[in-house]
């Protein structure tokens, strides 16, 4: 029963309660509270839940905010709830929110969620994701994509943000179920790609040309408009609860020249940045590259100008701040040419990231020449804000498929306490690791809450034949050991949940919820 659990505060420094204390202790609730907080530190979160049921006076004492405190700060110190109450936690109705945590986490730990929540979304005309690179894994006649499709929804902070079966974006508050309207007019545009990052929404699309050829000689300009998407301070000061304000941002063009669709570009914001890696291959001579550059744009300013409706001259908007040409990116190791590693490209204060990857049973016209032993993961930092040197990361030189190769990763099963590597590391500057932590499988997505080290993901080995295309989604926690301190909390959803949750590839979300794609394109919340 002596069960001590890694980040669990001491028992012995307790908060004092008012409640009165008999000389007699004819029960465990006539101890002193010191002593009444020792005992009850060995109970789980279920058992505290269940003791309110005992009698009335175990129910007065288990729901006194004291005690709920304690058992908050025992069991689930990495919380949200107790994060965002740090300074304020004598005002909190404890007694309220640890069994509503507790019941989260009975749920998460089990890998079952506690409600499933479809929504339809718009899967006619008006979205066209980037297309992925001319490459594929192949193995014993077994075919698997190496990369995922963009989605034609985004989540952060608890806002999804889709596109609704009547053709409107539309933003979706998932503590409150309360809806608010996007003010993005979807007529006569195709969606590209949308992404909710900062506090700021970017939609980046495009106007298709009349009578065009779809998908092959049509030359278009495209362009990102960005909005605003805060928290409305005035009506959660009225009660209002999960309220937001969408407003225009600003807008402008993503290069000066109309993209083909087998044009790729990527992106990635921040709250003033936004940056965009632009690859084209149309119309090169053999072994060039037509275009490829990454530029990096200064978005901190709103501005009512919108270049794709106004013809006149240029207004003040976001702006340029910084080019790299192909002589540049060749100078820094991150151009890519016909034979192309981008995986993803992520932003900071001051860096932009390349990720780049390539894998053993990569093939097709734009697998490498010379694939790695393994599979190969690398970051790349440049400064896009005064001069300094690139920074370089790399992983997969080393091991076989016999024995995992990655010195960072490592087992699952033979992680710390706190599964730093994947809860600690989230610094973009690190080579993605976590995408080959259990060679041979393939980590295709997950979803990390850092603070709370929660995390759910999914892998997939096509060339085993016990498994399907996905391993099943699983949860690791860093948080506590078990009875034989053993830090192993990987549980495994049912087969019937992942089609509903990753056919899409994305997962996202928090140790609230998570948020997916099922089978029939239809965005699935499993909440905990």
């Amino acid at each position: 029963m002596n069960r001590v659990a890694n980040g669990r505060s001491n028992p012995f420094h307790v908060k004092r309660s008012g409640i009165a204390i008999e000389s007699t202790t004819s029960d465990i609730t006539d101890l002193p509270h010191e002593v009444f907080l020792l005992v009850i530190y060995h109970l789980s979160p279920t058992e505290s839940v269940l003791c309110r049921r005992v009698s009335r006076t175990w129910r007065v004492v288990f729901t006194s905010d004291d005690v709920s405190w304690n058992l908050m700060r025992w069991h689930f110190p990495r919380v949200r709830e107790m994060r965002n109450a740090a300074g304020d936690l004598d005002r909190s109705a404890w007694a309220h929110i640890f069994p509503k945590v507790a019941r989260r986490y009975f749920y998460l730990r089990s890998a079952t969620p506690r409600v499933t929540e479809t929504i339809s979304q718009w899967q006619r005309n008006g979205f066209r994701p980037i297309g992925d690179w001319n490459r594929w894994l192949e193995w014993n006649a077994n075919l698997a994509s190496l990369q995922v499709r963009n989605l034609n929804w985004c989540l952060d902070d608890g806002l999804l943000i889709y596109r609704d079966d009547v053709d409107e974006y539309v933003a979706y508050d998932l503590e409150t179920s309360r809806r608010f309207s996007v003010p993005f007019n979807t007529s006569g545009k195709i969606v590209r790609r949308l992404r909710l990052a900062h506090g700021i929404l970017v939609i980046e699309w495009y106007r298709p040309e009349e009578n065009s050829i779809p998908y092959i000689t049509s030359c278009t300009e495209h362009f990102a408009t960005a909005f605003d998407a805060r928290r409305s301070t005035e009506a959660e000061s009225a009660g209002l609860a999960g309220s937001w304000v969408i407003q225009f941002r600003s807008e402008w063009r993503l290069h000066h020249d109309p993209f083909r669709y087998s044009d790729r570009f990527f992106s990635a914001h921040t709250a003033t940045h936004y940056a965009l890696y632009l690859w084209q291959e149309d119309g090169a001579p053999p072994g060039e590259v037509l275009v490829e550059q990454l530029t990096i744009w200064d978005i901190k300013y709103a501005s009512p100008y919108r270049p794709s409706e106004d013809l006149g001259p240029a207004q003040p908007g976001p702006k340029i701040i910084k080019t790299f040409m192909k002589d540049d990116l060749e100078f820094l190791n991150i151009r890519q040419g016909r034979k192309p590693m981008f995986h993803n490209i992520w932003l900071d204060e001051a860096n932009v990231y390349i990720h780049d990857e390539s894998h053993r049973w990569l093939t097709g016209p734009q697998a490498p020449i010379n694939p790695p032993r393994c599979h190969y993961v690398r970051a790349t930092g440049i400064p896009f804000s005064g001069i300094g040197p690139r920074w370089f990361d790399e992983c997969g030189a080393d091991g076989n498929v016999h024995m995992n190769f990655c010195p960072r990763a490592g087992s699952a099963a033979q992680r710390g306490p706190a599964d730093t590597y994947r809860f600690g590391n989230t610094w973009p500057g690190w080579a993605p690791c976590w995408r080959h932590e259990e060679f041979p499988y393939l980590t295709v997505t997950d979803m990390v809450d850092a603070q709370a080290c929660v995390r759910i993901m999914a892998r997939k080995c096509f060339g085993m034949e016990t498994l399907s295309s996905y391993v099943l989604p699983s949860i690791s926690f860093g948080a506590e050991a078990d009875l034989d301190g053993v830090y192993d909390h990987e549980v495994r959803f049912k087969d019937e949940l992942l089609g509903q949750l990753v056919a899409s590839g994305h997962i996202m979300g928090d140790e609230r919820w998570v948020v997916g794609e099922n089978q029939n394109g239809d965005i699935t919340i499993m909440r905990f």
